[in-house]
C-alpha cells in the first residue's frame, strides 16, 4: 500500500535562477475561499504525486506556490507577433510559474487565471473564467489521449469570485494548474533579442537544448552553431505537431509566436475547437475575423512563426548576416519537407495505407492526390470529419460506408463515392497494404472520441453552474479516444445542428 504524501514535493527554479531578466517574481492572487474541484489523478500518478493530498488545503499551498518553503513564483517575459503585429512585451500578464518539478523528465508547474502580473494589460483582472479553465483541460487531456505533445491540467481550482466576459452577467473564475515540458517559447527569444546580451541569448540557446534537445548536443570545431541546431530541432517537432493537428481536424486558433512552444507541445488552449462538418476554412475564434488561424493555414503559418524565430537567432547563426540568412532559410526549407512527410503519414494511415519510409515520389504523389481528393468530398458535402474516418475503420466495403446514424455519404462533387472507394483501393495496392495492415492502422489513427464542440460547451455552462459532472464524463471519453464504450455512446457524433460555434479566449 502506498504511503499518504506527508509532505511538499520539492520544486526548482532553474530557470529563474539563470535567467531573472526573462523572469519577474509575482505572487499570485488566491483568494481565501479557493478550492482544488478535480485532480487530474493519472497525470498526478505520473509524476509521482498524490492525488488526494493535491486537493487538500497543503496540495492547494503547493500547487499555488502560497507555502512556506515553497519558491517565489514568476511571471514569464516574452514578446510576441499576435496575429502578425509584433508586441514588445506581452509575458504572463495572467499566469504565474511556480516552479520545476525535477523527475525524471523536468516539468514546469504553472498557473493561469492567477492574478495580476507585472505584465498585465491595462484594465485586466488577470482572472480566468472557470469554463475557460475547464476547456483547457478538456482539450490537453483530448490531445494528451490521441498521442500528441502537450500541456495538461494538474488540477481546476475554483476560487470563488464571480468576473465579467461577455455580457452583462458575470461569471465564476478559477485557476487551472497545469504542467509542461516548459512553457519556453519562440515569443522567449524576440523578448531575449531586444534585453539580453549575445553572450546571455546564447546561454538561453544552450538551456533549452539541455532541457529540451540534449541528444544534439555537441561540441567541436565540427559542429554547427547551436543557435542553428536549436531553430532546426524546433523546426522539426512543430512540423509534427502541425501534421498531427491536420489529421484530427484539430484548429488552434491563436497561432501568435508566444504560443509556438521550444517543446515541441501544443499549449494555450483558448478558442481552439475541433472540426465537426469539414471545412479547410474552419475558424472558431471570436477574434479570428481575417481567419488568419484557419484550419488550412496552421501550416503555412507555422512556418512564419518560425521564420520570426530565426530572425532572433541569426546573430547567433553566423556572424556574416548574408550568411546566416542563408543557412537560417535552409532550416525553414526543411520544415516545409518534414510537415509534407508528416502529413503524408497522418493521412495515408487514417486512410488504411502504408506509405513506407523512402517511398518513390510516384507513390507519394499518389497517396497525396487521394489526401486531397477525399478532403475535397468530405468539404463539398459538408461529412463529419472524425465521423467518417472512424466510419471507414469499421467498414468493410468503402464503396458502401455508412456515417455514425446508418446515413449513407452525401453525393456532393464531381467524384462519386465508388469512384473514391475505387482510388483508396488502388492505393493500397499500389502501396503493398495488406487489409489487415489497412485495418491497424486506421484503428491506431482515427478516434471515436473528441470533445464534440456544442456537447462540450454545453457540460462547460454546467460546470460553470456548478455541476461538473458532464465535463468530467467527456474528459473520461476522451482520455481512451479509440476504444468504442457503450456508456459514451451519445459522444460518439456531433449533436444535430453543430454549425455555427464559436469559441473565446477567456482573457
Amino acid at each position: 500500500m502506498t504511503e499518504p504524501q506527508v509532505s511538499a514535493p520539492r520544486l526548482e527554479r532553474t530557470y529563474a535562477e539563470a535567467f531573472p531578466a526573462l523572469a519577474a517574481e509575482a505572487r499570485p492572487v488566491i483568494p481565501a475561499a479557493s478550492r482544488v474541484a478535480w485532480v487530474n489523478e493519472p497525470l498526478a500518478a505520473e509524476l509521482g504525486l498524490d492525488a488526494a493530498w493535491l486537493a487538500t488545503a497543503e496540495g492547494l499551498a503547493w500547487l499555488t506556490g502560497s507555502g512556506e518553503d515553497a519558491p517565489h513564483p514568476v511571471a514569464l517575459a516574452y514578446s510576441g507577433f499576435q496575429f502578425g503585429n509584433f508586441s514588445p512585451v506581452p509575458g504572463d500578464g495572467r499566469a504565474h510559474l511556480t516552479g520545476e518539478l525535477a523527475g525524471d523528465t523536468r516539468v514546469d508547474l504553472h498557473l493561469k487565471g492567477s492574478g495580476l502580473t507585472g505584465f498585465s494589460r491595462p484594465g485586466s483582472d488577470g482572472k480566468a473564467p472557470l469554463a475557460a479553465v475547464w476547456r483547457e483541460a478538456a482539450i490537453g487531456e483530448a490531445l494528451h489521449g490521441l498521442g500528441v505533445p502537450t500541456s495538461r491540467a494538474l488540477a481546476v481550482i475554483e476560487t470563488g469570485e464571480q468576473i465579467y466576459r461577455r455580457g452583462p452577467r458575470p461569471e465564476p473564475a478559477g485557476i487551472l494548474a497545469r504542467v509542461a515540458a516548459s512553457h519556453l517559447r519562440v515569443g522567449t527569444f524576440h523578448y531575449a533579442h531586444m534585453n539580453l546580451s549575445v553572450e546571455d541569448r546564447e546561454r538561453l540557446v544552450r538551456y533549452n537544448l539541455q532541457r529540451h534537445y540534449p541528444h544534439l548536443l555537441t561540441d567541436g570545431e565540427e559542429a554547427e552553431p547551436q543557435a542553428k541546431t536549436l531553430l532546426r530541432a524546433v523546426a522539426e517537432r512543430q512540423a509534427q505537431l502541425v501534421a498531427a493537428w491536420m489529421g484530427l481536424g484539430f484548429v488552434h486558433g491563436v497561432l501568435n509566436t508566444d504560443n509556438v512552444s521550444i517543446s515541441g507541445q501544443a499549449i494555450d488552449f483558448g478558442p481552439c475547437a475541433f472540426i465537426d462538418e469539414f471545412s479547410r476554412s474552419a475558424v472558431f475564434s471570436s477574434i479570428d475575423r481575417q481567419g488568419r488561424y484557419a484550419y488550412r493555414n496552421q501550416p503555412g503559418i507555422t512556418q512564419w512563426n518560425l521564420a520570426r524565430f530565426a530572425e532572433s537567432l541569426l546573430d547567433l547563426i553566423h556572424e556574416d548576416p548574408n550568411r546566416a540568412v542563408h543557412e537560417a532559410t535552409d532550416v525553414l526549407a526543411e520544415f516545409e519537407e518534414s510537415y509534407r512527410r508528416a502529413y503524408l503519414r497522418v493521412f495515408a494511415a487514417k486512410l488504411g495505407v502504408h506509405l513506407s519510409e523512402g517511398a518513390p515520389a510516384a507513390t507519394e504523389d499518389d497517396v497525396a492526390g487521394l489526401i486531397e481528393a477525399t478532403l475535397d468530398m468530405l468539404e463539398a458535402a459538408s461529412i463529419d470529419f472524425t465521423g467518417f474516418f472512424r466510419a471507414l475503420t469499421e467498414t468493410e466495403d468503402p464503396a458502401h460506408l455508412r456515417l455514425p446514424g446508418d446515413s449513407q455519404v452525401p453525393e456532393s462533387g464531381e467524384v462519386s463515392l465508388a469512384e473514391w472507394a475505387a482510388r483508396l483501393t488502388r492505393v493500397r495496392e499500389l502501396t503493398g497494404t495488406s487489409e489487415q495492415a489497412a485495418c491497424e492502422l486506421m484503428e491506431a489513427a482515427n478516434p471515436v472520441y473528441i470533445p464534440r464542440n456544442w456537447r462540450l460547451e454545453e457540460a462547460l455552462n454546467q460546470a460553470a453552474a456548478g455541476d461538473s459532472t458532464e465535463v468530467l464524463r467527456i474528459i473520461d471519453a476522451v482520455r481512451t479516444p479509440f476504444t468504442r464504450d457503450p456508456r459514451f455512446a451519445d459522444l460518439e457524433d456531433a449533436p444535430a445542428s453543430s454549425t455555427g460555434f464559436v469559441t473565446f479566449c477567456g482573457t
